[in-house]
C-alpha cells in the first residue's frame, strides 16, 4: 500500500480494523518497512523503518481475508497487505538482539540462543503465544499435520543471498544450528543441550534427526503396532533414540498405554529407546547425567571415546558457566502433577 501526505491514521490507510484485531495501539505501535527516506510517513500507532538494502525473493508474505464472514475486513480494492516472511523475522529479530548487545542490554551468548529459539519455533511444529513466549499457552501440531513456516534448509538460501541487511551475521550463525521439525520447547531444549558447540552451552554431541519417521525396513514395519512412528530424537545409525515425556501430557492412563506400546515397537525394531523427563534435564547435573548415559551407549555402538569426550567437556569449568547460560536461556517452565 503506497504512503502518501495525507496518512496521519491507521484509519487513513484503512487499516484500523487490522490493528485492532492484532493488539496495536499508540503504546504497541505496528513497524511499516519503506523502501527510501521519501516513503517514511508518521502516524498514529505506526512507526516507520527504512530497508537498509534490497531483500531477496519471499522476503514478504502476502495477508489474506479469511472465509468467513467475521473474519474480512474490508479493504480499499487492489489494496495488499505485507507482513514479514519467517526468515525475514529472524533476520529482523537478530537486527534487535544485535542492538540490545551492543547497548550491554544482553550478552552475544543470550543474543545468539534467544534467536535460535525462535528460528526453531518457525521450522518446527509449535508456536508459542508470541505476547507471553516463556509461558503462555503453545499450539502443538497434531499427529498428521505440518503448520511449520519453514524449513531450514530454505532459511539458509535466503541468508545466503541476502546482502548488507542488519542482523544477518548473527541469523547465519545461528541458521548453522536450527533444528528441523523440533516438535516442543523441550525438544528443542534438550536437542541443543546435547548438540550445540560447548562455546554456546552444549557438549557437540551427535545431531539427532528431530520426529521423522523411524527408519526400519517394510518388513519391520508391518510388524508395528504404529502405522507411522515418530520418535523425539533418533540416532538411526546408532540405533538408538530418545523420547521426552513431559509430567502433565504423559500422566493420563491413555498416554501411558501409548508410551508402552510405543516402547514395544522400538524394541521390535531393534532401538535401544531412553525415556526422558524433567528430572532428567532440568539442571546441569541432570543434563550431564543423561548425556553420559547416552554417550556410553554410543560408544558400546562404535563412537569412539564419546563418553570420555563429554566429560572433558563437563569439567570445564569455563564451560560450566556457558551450559548455565543455556539452561537459563531455553529450559522451559514445567508444570508437574502430583
Amino acid at each position: 500500500m503506497p504512503l502518501d501526505e495525507s496518512v496521519h491514521t491507521a484509519a487513513d490507510l484503512h487499516i484500523d480494523g487490522i490493528l485492532e484485531m492484532i493488539g496495536v495501539d499508540e503504546s504497541h505501535p505496528l513497524e511499516l518497512l519503506v523502501p527510501n527516506d521519501a516513503s517514511r510517513r508518521w502516524a498514529t500507532s505506526l512507526q516507520t523503518s527504512v530497508m537498509s538494502a534490497p531483500l531477496p525473493p519471499n522476503a514478504f508474505l502476502e495477508l489474506k481475508p479469511g472465509k468467513s464472514a467475521r473474519d474480512r475486513i474490508a479493504l480499499p480494492k487492489e489494496t495488499l497487505i505485507l507482513c514479514e516472511s519467517p526468515a525475514l523475522a529472524i533476520v529482523r529479530g537478530a537486527r534487535h538482539l544485535q542492538q540490545l548487545v551492543a547497548r550491554e542490554q544482553m550478552s552475544r551468548h543470550v543474543a545468539t540462543l534467544r534467536l535460535l529459539e525462535f528460528a526453531d519455533e518457525c521450522c518446527g511444529y509449535y508456536a508459542r503465544d508470541p505476547e507471553n513466549p516463556r509461558t503462555g499457552d503453545i499450539h502443538y501440531d497434531k499427529p498428521g499435520t505440518c503448520t511449520r513456516f519453514l524449513a531450514p534448509k530454505d532459511l539458509r538460501l535466503f541468508l545466503d543471498e541476502a546482502r548488507n541487511v542488519d542482523g544477518l551475521s548473527l541469523a547465519r550463525l545461528v541458521s548453522k544450528y536450527v533444528i528441523d521439525g523440533t516438535g516442543s520447547p523441550m525438544e528443542t531444549y534438550v536437542n541443543h543441550g546435547l548438540t550445540l558447540p560447548p562455546r554456546l552451552g552444549g557438549l557437540s554431541m551427535r545431531e539427532p534427526l528431530a520426529n521423522e519417521q523411524l527408519r526400519v525396513s517394510d518388513e519391520v514395519r508391518k510388524e508395528l503396532k504404529h502405522r507411522s512412528i515418530r520418535p523425539d530424537l533418533q540416532w538411526p545409525e546408532l540405533r538408538m533414540l530418545a523420547e521426552y515425556l513431559g509430567d502433565k501430557d504423559h500422566s493420563a492412563k491413555k498416554a501411558r498405554i501409548e508410551d508402552k506400546d510405543r516402547m514395544q515397537d522400538y524394541a521390535k525394531a531393534q532401538f535401544t529407546a531412553f525415556q526422558l523427563m524433567f528430572d532428567d534435564v532440568r539442571s546441569a547435573a541432570a543434563l550431564g547425567r543423561t548425556a553420559q548415559m547416552l554417550a556410553r551407549e554410543m560408544m558400546r555402538r562404535g563412537v569412539r571415546g564419546e563418553l570420555y569426550r563429554v566429560r572433558r567437556v563437563l569439567g570445564d569449568e569455563n564451560f560450566a558457566t556457558r551450559q548455565a547460560t543455556l539452561i537459563a536461556t531455553l529450559l522451559p517452565p514445567v508444570t508437574h502433577y502430583e
